[in-house]
């Protein structure tokens, strides 16, 4: 799979480095601990918690209703490895690993992360693993939101725990005997995963696999589905490269070369490599003998528009697009198709999520709309038996009051799809319409269902999300038309469907919008080119900043992200980007009231993005506002999970306090 940091940005500026004419430039503080900075940051939260507090009521409220929304989860698939099952859990919060026989069997404490937890305002695990023996556990941790991860290792058997190395991306791998671990090392200054190290655990000494020298690639690995091996791989915006590792020898094996415009992503079982790759312009699936890796032959013709492979001892399962629509391909190893499944229906989204491991022919799908509770399907690849494993099942919720459908706006001749949910009996020719959007880097942004979603639906608003050029929708053509030179197209689709949905249903509604991170480009861009279509906003840890960003090429992070944002070396590419770029095409109009958040450890869009861009555009609109700027100085790119939906209540509770002002405006 490919490798990216989405969102690049690392909180470096190296001396020598000049900006643009930039009278907010002094809020970029790398150190972050400039005490002008920080009392700016918590001046603005003294400012934004006097101007929300009288939504606060409603923020409680909102967390009530989710509270109430009783549900009786569905039981997520274990995932299968080293004959056992294992989850990692969640109960209020705490976080702890558990293992079982099997389904029929009691669950067993593995380990509690919530004595971890407890010593740290954030705390997220990055990636856990179990030794062969089942004697010993490793898992990386983030405690602070900068995603510099450090390396865990607890001894199941004697008890004890000890750091193995901190600095680290979040990826690791023990050998087949649990002596050595493989994992990568973050660049100490730019944070570009640059090292893939195999660390000995009796003594913590490593030894260097694979530097990569190349500014704009970045390192990073993955288990095969055949026990024995890995794949190392580096890649950059649109090309890649992979190493084979013997996790029983330590044996290191290129596949193929790099070259510039090649992608492929490999998978090993019954000592075959298969591989994903654009080697003849569209991704196909091919297969090499493990002893002569770089001896590609095309799986079968029965099969275009890969998205992805899974591996399994009976079955190669493949899953497929074209346009909108998705599916399922089940096939034997001689390439004959043995079933087809379709993926998604208008309105819905499925996916395959929490497989089982290769023996056990088990592909698991997750299937939802933002009006249908989530339920989890096995497909036994062996039998092609497709059973039901589990709903979800919300005692309060009444799935006949609502509608999820799928609309169409125009733009300039493209159509833009849009899917959103209302609950019937709410639904007036005023309704407000609360606009998600994303556009970037070619994913999709799933209809979830949540409650919160619900939520909002039963103040009375229509939630929707705008699949616009950029994102994944309708595959890599539609990802390709927003992206690097043609990135505007995302902005233009996202407010022909502002302006679409004003008149959704012959009504007169007012649209607010919401973006985080590549999201905020988005928005904040849509918020530049049409202000009047919005009636508010919430922009979370936003990327606004592009040029000053994109132009400072001592970040190997800028360089890997040329593709999708532009090369500003280049001037058809820096006079595109300068044509959307938020933060420099703010102006004196009258901009909708804004609610921004950052994380002032965020090491992907640091802090200072959001906070320039909010600062900039109070002193030019001549809106009324209220722009307001909230810094959680405890976070990174994202919140901690235990004060996650608090948050969420937070934002939902600005919108709909303005939406119900605008109501009983136009009622005077």
């Amino acid at each position: 799979m490919k490798f990216a940091h989405v969102l690049l940005m690392l909180a470096v500026a190296p001396a020598g480095i000049t900006f643009a004419q930039d009278s907010y430039q002094w809020l970029r503080d790398e150190s972050r601990q400039s005490p002008q900075v920080l009392e700016y940051l918590q001046q603005h939260n003294r400012l934004t918690d006097e101007a929300l507090s009288p939504v606060r009521d409603l923020q409680h409220s909102l967390l009530s209703q989710w509270q109430a929304m009783t549900v009786s989860k569905a039981d997520e698939p274990w995932q299968s490895r080293l004959t056992m099952e294992w989850k990692l859990s969640s109960q209020r919060g705490e976080l702890s690993l558990l293992r079982r026989a099997s389904a029929k069997s009691p669950a067993q404490l593995v380990y509690s992360f919530a004595p971890r937890q407890a010593q740290a305002d954030y705390y997220q695990i990055g990636a856990w693993a179990v030794s062969r023996d089942q004697s010993k556990l490793l898992f990386s941790e983030d405690i602070d939101g900068s995603e510099r991860y450090q390396l865990v290792e607890v001894d199941l058997k004697k008890g004890g725990e000890k750091i193995l190395a901190t600095g680290l991306e979040q990826s690791m791998l023990y050998s087949a005997d649990g002596q050595y671990v493989y994992l990568i090392r973050k660049d100490p200054t730019t944070q570009r995963p640059s090292e893939i190290r195999r660390l000995t655990v009796a003594d913590l000494s490593e030894q260097r696999i694979w530097q990569e020298e190349r500014a704009d690639w970045l390192l990073s690995f993955y288990q095969a589905s055949d026990p024995r091996y890995a794949l190392l791989q580096s890649n950059n915006e649109n090309s890649s490269e992979q190493k084979l590792l013997d996790l029983q020898s330590g044996e290191v094996r290129p596949i193929r070369p790099a070259q510039a415009g090649l992608e492929y992503y490999a998978d090993v079982a019954k000592d075959t490599l298969f591989i994903k790759s654009n080697l003849h312009g569209q991704a196909r699936l091919y297969t090499a003998p493990l002893k002569q890796p770089s001896e590609w032959t095309r799986f079968t013709q029965a099969l275009d528009g890969l998205q992805q492979f899974y591996l399994f001892a009976d079955a190669l399962v493949a899953v497929t697009q074209q346009k909108a629509d998705s599916q399922v391909l089940v096939f034997d190893y001689a390439g004959e198709l043995k079933k087809r499944l379709p993926l998604n229906q208008q309105g819905q989204v499925a996916w395959v999520s929490r497989n089982g491991d290769f023996a056990s022919n088990q592909l698991r799908l997750r299937s939802m709309s933002m009006t249908t509770p989530p339920m989890w399907q096995e497909l036994n690849v062996k039998t092609l038996d497709l059973v039901t494993l589990s709903r979800d099942i919300y005692q309060n919720y009444h799935a006949e009051r609502y509608v999820s459908e799928q609309v169409i706006a125009h733009q300039n001749g493209v159509e833009v799809p849009i899917t959103l949910a209302y609950r019937k009996d709410k639904l007036n020719a005023h309704s407000p319409v609360i606009l998600y959007g994303y556009g970037a880097y070619g994913f999709t942004m799933k209809p979830y269902f949540m409650p919160q979603i619900i939520s909002l639906l039963d103040q009375g608003a229509i939630y929707a999300i705008a699949h616009v050029r950029g994102g994944g929708y309708y595959g890599d053509a539609w990802h390709q038309a927003g992206r690097g030179e043609q990135k505007r197209h995302s902005m233009d689709d996202f407010v022909a469907a502002a302006k679409s949905l004003q008149h959704y249903q012959q009504g007169e509604r007012l649209v607010y919008a919401m973006g985080s991170s590549a999201g905020g480009t988005l928005v904040a861009g849509a918020l530049n080119q049409a202000p009047q279509a919005f009636a508010g906003a919430v922009l979370k840890v936003p990327f606004v900043d592009v040029v000053n960003s994109m132009t400072d090429t001592s970040l190997p992070l800028t360089e890997q992200q040329y593709g999708e944002w532009g090369n500003p070396q280049v001037e058809s590419a820096l006079k595109a980007m300068q044509a959307y770029d938020p933060y420099g095409n703010i102006k004196a109009v009258p901009y909708p009231p804004l609610l921004v958040q950052i994380g002032l450890n965020d090491q992907r869009v640091p802090y200072w993005e959001g906070a320039k861009y909010l600062s900039k555009l109070a002193e030019l609109s001549t809106g009324q506002g209220p722009y307001l700027l909230q810094t959680d100085f405890e976070s990174g790119h994202a919140s901690d999970r235990r004060k996650a939906l608090e948050q969420q209540a937070l934002e939902y509770a600005f919108l709909i306090s303005l939406f119900k002002t605008s109501s009983q405006a136009e009622q005077k």
